[in-house]
């Protein structure tokens, strides 16, 4: 079927001679056909985002991938776990990483987990350092400081 499959697979994305991110899989499959433009993660990915410094910030994990290369979008599926360097997670059953804005974003339900507090929301956008974030229509319990 003109299938190309690599295992063990580990993609280093540099810009200016600067670490962005290491994607690694254990099987990558693309089709070799002039107008398929996807690549498929069926084993899952695991993806460290680097700072500017070349410090690991944060990673992201899921279960299976499919990356449009015309696009620069990955789609993350099946226990999708994005975790930072502060002790944040976001669970979410689908994440969708956009390479040319750098963002991470789903309109679907994710649970954000700190060491104080778990919130729940429908909606998520964040950087890919997972260091700033917005979640839409918010429930759980907060504390707010009194000014």
């Amino acid at each position: 079927q003109n299938i190309e499959e690599a295992k063990e697979v580990e993609i280093t994305y540099t810009d200016s001679s600067r670490l962005v991110f290491i994607l690694k899989a254990p099987v990558s499959r693309r089709k070799l056909d002039r107008l398929s433009t996807e690549e498929e993660f069926p084993e899952g990915i695991e993806v460290t985002f680097y700072d500017r410094m070349g410090n690991p910030r944060s990673w992201l994990t899921a279960d299976y991938a499919i990356r449009d290369q015309a696009q620069k979008r990955i789609t993350v599926q099946k226990n999708v776990v994005l975790r930072n360097d502060k002790n944040e997670r976001l669970d979410a059953p689908e994440l969708i990483w956009d390479e040319k804005t750098r963002e991470i974003y789903t309109d679907r339900f994710v649970r954000h987990t700190r060491d104080d507090r778990v919130i729940y929301s429908h909606g998520f956008k964040s950087n890919e350092s997972f260091t700033r974030y917005e979640l839409q229509a918010v429930s759980g319990q907060m504390i707010a400081e009194e000014e």
